[in-house]
């Protein structure tokens, strides 16, 4: 939620051709900062957005497949907090914008300039784009939060809604490229996980973490089976963002999720885990889970067989005295 006390901040990011670093940098910042930020992105010349970019951010769950590339003479004349260059090339050519009050400079390689495969190219988009990312958190949506200085490690946990979407679709996205919490091989777009909401209505809960105002872990649950007498029990998930893992939000998460759960009237949470998973086979450990045994061969991920602990929680009135 936005503080209305807060002045929405007009940022403008640079670069020569306006079709990879600042276009990510402006489809980034749109969906992270949300309507804290007024965003745009131009060059020095004109292109277009390159495809490896798109599908990069896709990743992510952020579409720019709708922005297009502009020149900077169009923007010349508007008032900017910041104006930010991203590649050096733009840097020594941008001209001057009297009416910003900063001039930052960011230095990112250039991923069209990537060569070898089209995956080993996608691999320097993807390298870029967190770079961006990082850049992003720590000097515009650190300093936006006034919470941030007063209580930077503090965790929120709350009830998630669809504004949510960017942000689970983008941990979740990292936990399928780790390749070790999931057998989903295919990145999950906004739109997957609107979808998800709209299928889970009110029937399940959702949580998700913040710190310093900024989504850090997701945990969910779902429908375990479909006879009637499994109504009472969920299958859940828990993803944590690969900067804040081993901080506190995933136990955060999970224990959260639990208590809604219990509040819902389900009597049991359960969940298969990948037994060269050992931080989530810890955190359920922690918060009361107990390992029942393990799935073998229980699917192939990449080609290759992969077992799965099963582990569950008891809630409500299933607890055993």
């Amino acid at each position: 939620m936005t503080d209305a006390s807060q002045p929405v901040q007009s940022i403008l990011f640079l670069c020569t051709h306006n079709s990879a670093r600042s276009q990510m940098a402006e489809g980034l910042l749109r969906a992270l900062g949300g309507d804290r930020f007024d965003v745009n992105s131009a060059g020095t010349q004109a292109t277009h957005v390159r495809p490896l970019a798109i599908r990069a951010m896709a990743e992510l769950g952020i579409d720019i497949s709708s922005q297009t590339s502009k020149r900077v003479e169009r923007y010349l004349d508007r008032p900017f907090d910041a104006v930010i260059t991203v590649c050096d090339h733009a840097n020594e050519t941008c001209p001057v914008f009297y009416g910003a009050r900063q001039r930052l400079h960011w230095s990112f390689p250039d991923p069209s300039q990537a060569t070898g495969t089209e995956a080993e190219q996608l691999a320097v988009y993807r390298q870029v784009r967190d770079a961006i990312r990082g850049r992003i958190e720590r000097e515009l949506l650190a300093v936006s939060d006034p919470a941030a200085s007063e209580e930077p490690n503090r965790l929120v946990a709350r009830q998630a809604n669809r504004s949510d979407a960017v942000a689970i679709a983008r941990i979740y996205n990292q936990g399928i490229e780790d390749r070790i919490a999931t057998f989903e091989t295919e990145p999950r777009s906004t739109t997957d996980i609107e979808r998800l909401f709209a299928e889970r209505a009110d029937c399940y809960p959702m949580i998700v973490i913040e710190r310093r105002g900024e989504i850090v872990a997701w945990a969910g649950a779902g429908s375990y089976r479909a006879r009637p007498c499994y109504e009472p029990i969920a299958e859940h998930s828990v993803y944590v963002d690969r900067n804040q893992r081993g901080t506190g939000a995933g136990q955060a998460a999970l224990e959260t999720l639990c208590a809604e759960a219990e509040r819902l009237g389900f009597l049991k949470l359960v969940s298969r885990i990948f037994p060269e998973n050992a931080a989530s086979l810890a955190l359920h450990r922690k918060v009361g889970f107990r390992e029942v045994g393990v799935y073998r061969r229980h699917g192939k991920l990449d080609g290759e067989w992969r077992d799965c602990v099963i582990v569950e929680k008891l809630l409500g009135d299933a607890v055993e005295d």
